[in-house]
Formats: structure tokens, sequence, C-alpha cells
């Protein structure tokens, strides 16, 4: 199957967008303005495939239509936009066109993020900041793909997507903006099937606390301990240890 080329925004794109959005708010005919004018900011991969602009607008698309379910374009509360994150990552997660390695592509994420539905970024992130546009760890729908992807149990689970609606936005924060987590499905999901667990027997309003706590932890114990090698029970066994440990400290203190 030939696999769709989704366009690039070039760094400097990105900052000449935001700097263009001070003059006509933020729409997306302002951005196309900017490739017209500075066609040197977008890219495609030079070979490996077919270039398409449609993929990428299709993926707004469909963005947008969970962003409505969530009040899009209204001003919306944290609940609904935490729902909204929710479905967005279910929804990146099983989109076709992001089945290749273009998904892995910060650049792609900032054309998205920019160019395609940049009135969708600053719906849910109120007030111009560069991180949310550009393509990383914090780019808007990026963030919600990594979550998709690494919280994904597979189509066979009775409750595939249940971790990506149970943890809430610094439990994710803490998993997926550490690379060292983040870059491993296997660890990502043992340290947020432990925190699922973990909630069920910590006290109400503590799990905040001791999520950092075991991320303390992993990160000392990732010194001398190589995660990625353990088996399936062995990784389980040494995350719930850590969760229990932080646990301890919690009822210590």
């Amino acid at each position: 199957m030939a696999i769709a080329l989704l366009p690039r925004l070039k760094p400097i794109g990105v900052d000449t967008a935001l700097g263009r959005f001070h003059e006509t708010g933020v729409n997306t005919r302002s951005t196309l303005n900017i490739l017209s004018d500075y066609s040197d900011v977008l890219s495609f991969a030079p070979s490996g495939g077919y270039k398409t602009g449609k993929a990428a607008v299709d993926i707004g698309h469909g963005l947008k239509q969970v962003a409505q379910s969530a009040g899009f374009p209204r001003i919306g509360s944290q609940s609904a936009k935490a729902k909204f994150d929710q479905e967005a990552a279910i929804y990146l997660a099983q989109a076709p066109e992001l089945f290749s390695g273009e998904a892995l592509r910060n650049d792609v994420w900032a054309f998205i993020a920019t160019v395609i539905i940049p009135d969708l970024v600053m719906w849910r992130f109120p007030g111009e900041n560069r991180s949310r546009f550009a393509g990383g760890n914090r780019n808007t729908f990026q963030r919600l793909w990594m979550r998709g992807k690494g919280l994904d149990r597979g189509c066979d689970h009775a409750d595939r997507w249940g971790l990506v609606k149970a943890l809430p936005e610094d439990a994710m924060v803490q998993i997926f903006e550490r690379p060292s987590i983040a870059s491993s499905q296997r660890l990502a999901t043992a340290v947020a099937e432990c925190w699922v667990s973990a909630s069920i027997a910590a006290e109400k309003g503590t799990m905040e606390d001791i999520m950092r706590r075991a991320m303390k932890i992993l990160r000392i114990r990732s010194e001398i301990i190589d995660f990625a090698y353990l088996d399936t029970e062995q990784l389980e066994k040494a995350i719930t240890t850590i969760f229990k440990d932080a646990m301890s400290v919690r009822s210590a203190s």
C-alpha cells in the first residue's frame, strides 16, 4: 500500500504564522497565505510515497468533529476539554493516515496544528503558546496521538481505551513528557496500569503526589535496571513495587 506523505512545516514557518496571527487573528486562511508567500517553509519527504495535503485536511476535519461534540467553538470547561483530549487521542490512534512513520515527524504535527486547525489549538489552549503549535510532545495534537498509541490495550481487549479514559492530565504528562517512558509502549502501559490499580487503593486526592513520587523512584531505579529488557511479568512486578513504595512514602509522611 502506498504511503501518504503529509506536508511538513519548518520551525520558521510556525514562527511566521504566529507573527501573522497578531495581525489577522488565528485562522487557516492566514497560514495558507503564508505558505503562498513563503513556499520554502513547507516540505514533504522526498520519496517513499505520494505527497498529499488532503490527508492532513482529513485529520483536521476529524479532530474538529471530535471537538464539536465537546462544545467547540464555544468556550469550553476543563471537563469538556478533558473529554476532547480523550476522544481525540482515540481518534488519532486509529487514523489510517497516521499508521506510517509520518506520525513520528514533529514538522507534520506542526503543519496540522498551525496550518490546518490553528483555531482548534487556540480553543484547547487559549493564549499564544508556541509549543502547542510547534512539533514535539507538547504539540496540541501530537501529545494526544502519543497517548492513544502508547496506551492502546489492543483491539482484542474488552476495554481497549480504558487507560486513555482513566488517567487524568497530570498522570499523562508524567508519562508522555518523559522520553525514557514514552518511547516504550510496554513501559508506558505498565505505568498507566499500575496508576489505575494504585488509584483504587489510595486516598482521594493523593494520586497526583503518589504519581510524582513514583516517577522519581522509577528514574532512580532505571539507572541500575533496564526496564526494556524485563519480560511482561517482571515489568509489571517492578512497576507495582515502585507504586507501593511511593504510596508507603506518602503514608509515612
